[in-house]
């Protein structure tokens, strides 16, 4: 109360002040006096309304003999805003009505909430994330929180769960242990805060929990306990598939005690070890879900300029950086590479979350520890917000993926270096098979093509065009295979182009002419017009080999926006419902035209050769228009 400012006021203002209200609002007793207290306040309270109305409605009721007390946003001398509570009751002063106000600035009880309640969301927040399940149930084992871990452990919706009796989700067995370790816990036994037991999932199936629980009590005094669940099914199952198999061979020493006496030996070291590893491995996955300092993840906090407010242990060792000398620095040029290897520009990254983290719920990138050793993190991000509803910070949880990022990168490359091994020898086959067959067959005519000539003018006439077409369609099929060994040429050549070399290509190999026409101004973009040409491609070469037809016909139609291509042969045909979808290459030529939007269309009968129809429409109107030119 000493520190407290004391006013005496009436209708025209404060007529009286002690020495606490000059203090606290930086103003002489002159300068106070007469004053209404609107004229010590901001234009607005924090909650919109009015500073002069609301004041005057208070004052107005405690004027009746309302006493007020309320909160209330006040102005010093210089300007400075602070908060109060206000108290208002009604006196009289010489016999006259008067209202005494005693305001009691309460700035450090706001920041202490304030610092209390982000204390509270950040740890809300952290165990919301754990990857252990974690609720807390009241003296008669009622759940009164459970985090989104514990309804994927029980398979329930979080409301099926809250409210619900603890016990509810154990088997017969679970129940019973759970009941007498509480009341020896109750009785103030020293009973270990770790053991294990079955839970009951709502499908009905069972899963082995290790427990770690602490009891403590509310502020109210009420008892309550916290829990943190692990499942350790898989790890259980491993511990009793090694017990098995420890007892098989137990069973055989007996008839073969000289012969398995050091297997038996070697074996029950092994099952040492291994049991020793799961713990090992359990302690660790454990360390690894507690909360905060003791978790076994990445945890930090940054601000809204990037900057880091809080950051663990384990981060500390992952990265090289004490808490001292990381805190207060932005995570680029610390723990994140302004361009990470590939020139991603991830500072560009850093401020994109900063102002859209709901983006950002999940993300991947390279970070980089303070030895310069770069590393691949996938970090969880929950932002957090005040309550105008600005961003305050966004807290960062990480895991280390290098390891698999290393083998993906070279599961990748290695992909790539058989892919060019099968391109390559695809193309040695294609060479051999058609071109030098071709070209042998040429070299033969032409040897015996002058004594033909001299016997017989006409034949040899036949017999030179022959050796023509043969020479043309091992060109045709040179310039098909540089085509697939440079890509680029086939994405710049002409479509009108590319089918003609196909066609020669084709009548060369397989003796079959092959009429190309093309109608109108064909201008496509590259991956119709590569994905038009690989379904030609597939269809001739069907053509040349199943189709046993003398003649086949590709006609590309374009207009207005519009492309046909069709592939005719009067081969022999098949029934298109008798012939599986991957045979004859009939599923590559629907997704290559599925992947450009076309429509495809295979016709076929027995004896009437086969007819292949792709429709492709352009959706952008400048292509509308340049076909209507």
């Amino acid at each position: 109360m000493n520190n407290d400012a004391i006013f005496v006021l009436d209708e025209t203002g404060f007529i009286e002040c002690n020495r606490g209200a000059e203090e606290m609002f930086g103003m002489t007793r002159e300068q106070l006096l007469h004053k209404m207290p609107h004229h010590l306040s901001p234009e607005n309270q924090p909650d919109g309304v009015d500073s002069e109305e609301e004041a005057r409605e208070k004052i107005g009721l405690a004027t009746t003999g309302d006493s007020q007390l309320f909160d209330w946003q006040h102005r010093r001398g210089d300007g400075t805003l602070f908060d109060a509570e206000v108290i208002l009751n009604r006196i009289e002063v010489e016999g006259k009505p008067a209202l005494l106000a005693i305001v009691h600035d309460i700035t450090d009880r706001k920041k202490a909430d304030e610092t209390r309640l982000e204390t509270e969301q950040m740890f809300r927040a952290i165990v919301e994330n754990s990857h252990a399940g974690i609720f807390t149930v009241d003296e008669v084992f009622h759940i009164t929180y459970a985090n989104d871990m514990v309804s994927q452990l029980l398979l329930r919706p979080n409301e099926e769960i809250i409210g619900h009796d603890f016990r509810e989700f154990l088997d017969e067995e679970s129940r019973a242990l759970v009941a007498e370790r509480y009341v020896r816990r109750q009785m103030g036994e020293d009973v270990p805060p770790r053991y294990e037991f079955n839970i009951l999932r709502k499908d009905g199936s069972k899963r082995r929990v290790e427990i770690s629980s602490t009891i403590f009590r509310t502020a109210s005094g009420k008892l309550r306990t916290v829990g943190q669940v692990l499942d350790i099914t898989e790890h259980k199952k491993a511990d009793e598939d090694l017990q098995k198999a420890h007892d098989e061979l137990e069973s055989r020493v007996g008839q073969r005690t000289s012969e398995l006496s050091e297997a038996n030996r070697l074996l029950q070291n092994e099952i040492s070890q291994r049991v020793l590893a799961e713990e090992s491995l359990r302690q660790s996955e454990l360390k690894y879900r507690h909360l905060v300092q003791s978790a076994n993840t990445i945890i930090l906090e940054m601000n809204t300029e990037g900057r880091v407010t809080f950051f663990n242990r384990f981060a500390e060792k992952f990265f090289g950086f004490s808490e001292v000398e990381i805190l207060g620095k932005s995570v680029i040029g610390t723990i994140v590479p302004p361009r990470d290897s590939a020139d991603r520009n991830l500072a560009a990254m850093i401020d994109d979350i900063i102002k859209n983290p709901e983006r950002y719920r999940h993300n991947e990138n390279e970070n980089i520890k303070r030895n310069g050793e770069r590393v691949w993190i996938v970090w969880t991000n929950q932002p957090h917000f005040d309550e105008q509803g600005k961003l305050r910070d966004i807290l960062c949880v990480g895991i280390d993926r290098t390891e698999q990022k290393k083998s993906e990168q070279k599961l990748a490359r290695q992909e790539r270096e058989q892919a060019a091994a099968a391109v390559r020898n695809r193309l040695a086959r294609d060479l051999h098979d058609a071109v030098s067959q071709t070209l042998f067959s040429a070299s033969l005519i032409s040897e015996v093509l002058p004594r033909l000539w001299e016997r017989d003018e006409k034949e040899g006439r036949r017999r030179l065009e022959e050796v023509r077409q043969l020479t043309r369609g091992a060109l045709a099929e040179m310039r098909t295979l540089l085509l697939e060994l440079r890509p680029d040429s086939l994405a710049e050549a002409d479509i009108s182009y590319l089918l003609n070399q196909l066609g020669e290509s084709i009548t060369g190999r397989s003796r079959v002419p092959v009429a190309v026409t093309v109608s109108g101004r064909c201008s496509v973009p590259v991956e119709v017009k590569v994905a038009l040409y690989r379904i030609a491609q597939e269809a001739l070469n069907n053509v040349a080999k199943h189709a046993g037809a003398t003649n086949a016909r590709v006609k590309l139609l374009c207009r207005a926006g519009r492309i046909t291509l069709q592939i005719n042969d009067n081969g022999k045909g098949f029934n298109t419902r008798g012939v599986p979808p991957n045979s004859l290459g009939l599923n590559i030529m629907k997704e290559r035209a599925r992947e450009i939007g076309a429509g495809i269309t295979v016709r076929s009968k027995a004896g009437e050769g086969t007819a292949v129809r792709v429709s492709w429409k352009s959706l952008s109107p400048e292509a509308e228009n340049d076909g209507n030119r």
